[in-house]
């Protein structure tokens, strides 16, 4: 049996027109935009975080994280392309932000700025999947963090760092990285309390 849950296609031309999620109950899979996915607890990102902390300590740990984001990100504009999202504008990027981050659990993204010319982002999101509680004295999102500079330096065709300036895991009421060239994100970084 196959369930699809699917919006209605939109005008012509608009980003996401007929898109939709399919369940294949027969073959055991989940898949939307042509690609495959998988539905998982948030509790397993905690789990796998904590094994790599217990493993190979907080700064291997935090960069096995970034990396791995890093990946998934540049496969997420892979399948925004593959969805009929266009790239050309802060507007459309806020669009994919909003289409694939909420459909895929991630939290609500809000690109603040998104400059092609410069090669610089500043995005922001609430509820991401690597807060566990409020009180911590570092910023917590390296998966997301890596996911979002995956993406940027994919949709920018270069490859980029990010630092995460604010983190709803240390309290603050969102989550914000900025994403550049690595000289200026080092920069950034440097002059950081």
């Amino acid at each position: 049996m196959s369930v699809s849950l699917s919006k209605k296609k939109g005008k012509k031309g608009n980003p996401g027109a007929g898109r939709e999620l399919v369940m294949n109950e027969q073959q055991g899979t989940l898949s939307a935009y042509g690609a495959r996915f998988l539905l998982i607890p948030v509790k397993l990102i905690h789990s796998i975080e904590d094994r790599l902390t217990e493993s190979f300590g907080p700064v291997t740990a935090t960069s096995f994280q970034y990396e791995i984001g890093r990946e998934g990100g540049a496969q997420y504009i892979h399948l925004a392309q593959k969805a009929g999202f266009s790239l050309k504008s802060p507007n459309d990027i806020q669009k994919i932000a909003s289409s694939l981050g909420t459909l895929d659990g991630w939290g609500k993204l809000q690109i603040v700025d998104f400059d092609p010319t410069k090669k610089f982002a500043r995005i922001r999101w609430k509820n991401g999947v690597s807060v566990r509680n409020r009180k911590g004295k570092t910023p917590v999102c390296h998966f997301g963090r890596g996911i979002l500079t995956g993406a940027v330096g994919e949709i920018f065709g270069t490859r980029l760092e990010s630092i995460e300036v604010s983190c709803q895991g240390k309290g603050d009421s969102f989550c914000e990285a900025i994403i550049g060239e690595p000289r200026e994100i080092s920069r950034l970084a440097d002059t950081r309390p």
